[in-house]
C-alpha cells in the first residue's frame, strides 16, 4: 500500500510539473496597433476588442447612421464586421471649437449593440447655432468589435508568423440635414504590435473624448 501511495504522489507531482511547464512556455502578448489613429485594439480587463472612432464636425446635423459592412484584416486573417456582431455608439457635443475641443460634455444620442437599438435620438432637433460663437456640432461614432478566443488565437498566429501588416475598411450610409448620403467609408492600414500603444499625450485635441472614454479608466 505504501508503494502505491508513493507511486500516486509521484504521478501527481509529475502531472503538476507538466502543467506549470506548459504555462511557463506559453507566451502572453500585449497587442496594440501601430501607425494608425483610425482603429485601436484595446482590453477592458475581460476581453479584447477593436474600437474604430469616426468623427464628423460642422454646423450640420447627422440624422441617421447605418453601418453596412466592413472588415479588419490582420496579416492574412480576415475579420468580417457584421452588424449583429458589433456595437455602435454615437455621441454629440454641440459646442465644439474648430479643434474639436469644448468645455461641455458629449451626450449619447444613439446606441446599438449586436444589432439591437436601445437609444435613438439622432434626428431630434438641435439648438440653432449663433454664428458669432463659432461653435460646431462634434459627432463621435464608436464602432466596437469584441473578439472571440478563436479570433485572438488567429491574430496571435499571424503575429508569430511575422505577418503584421494589416488593413481596415468600413462602409456606411448617413443622412445629413435631410440629405441621404450613401456609400461613405473609411480605409486605413497599420501594423499589429506587441507592446505599449502610442503615447496618448501626443494625440490631437479632437481625440480627447476617445482618451477619456477608453484610455483613462
Amino acid at each position: 500500500m505504501k508503494n502505491k501511495i508513493i507511486t500516486c504522489l509521484c504521478i501527481l507531482v509529475l502531472f503538476v510539473a507538466i502543467i506549470f511547464s506548459s504555462c511557463a512556455s506559453t507566451r502572453h502578448y500585449d497587442f496594440t496597433l501601430k501607425n494608425t489613429l483610425s482603429i485601436f485594439l484595446l482590453n477592458d480587463e475581460e476581453d479584447h476588442f477593436f474600437c474604430i472612432p469616426v468623427q464628423y464636425m460642422g454646423d450640420y446635423q447627422i440624422e441617421s447612421f447605418e453601418f453596412n459592412n466592413g472588415n479588419i484584416q490582420i496579416g492574412d486573417y480576415d475579420i468580417l464586421l457584421k452588424r449583429d456582431e458589433i456595437n455602435i455608439y454615437v455621441y454629440l457635443n454641440e459646442n465644439a471649437d474648430v479643434d474639436g475641443e469644448s468645455d461641455s460634455d458629449f451626450s449619447l444620442i444613439y446606441s446599438e449593440e449586436n444589432g439591437r437599438v436601445s437609444v435613438s435620438k439622432m434626428n431630434e432637433p438641435l439648438a440653432i447655432k449663433n454664428e458669432a460663437d463659432e461653435k460646431m456640432n462634434h459627432y463621435y461614432i464608436f464602432i466596437e468589435k469584441y473578439l472571440t478566443d478563436n479570433e485572438m488565437k488567429n491574430i496571435t498566429s499571424e503575429y508569430e508568423r511575422e505577418n503584421v501588416y494589416s488593413r481596415l475598411a468600413i462602409w456606411y450610409d448617413m443622412t445629413i440635414d435631410n440629405e441621404i448620403q450613401n456609400g461613405n467609408g473609411m480605409l486605413d492600414d497599420f501594423e499589429l504590435f506587441d507592446g505599449p500603444a502610442m503615447d496618448s499625450d501626443w494625440f490631437p485635441p479632437n481625440l480627447n473624448f476617445f482618451k477619456t472614454k477608453y484610455l483613462q479608466k
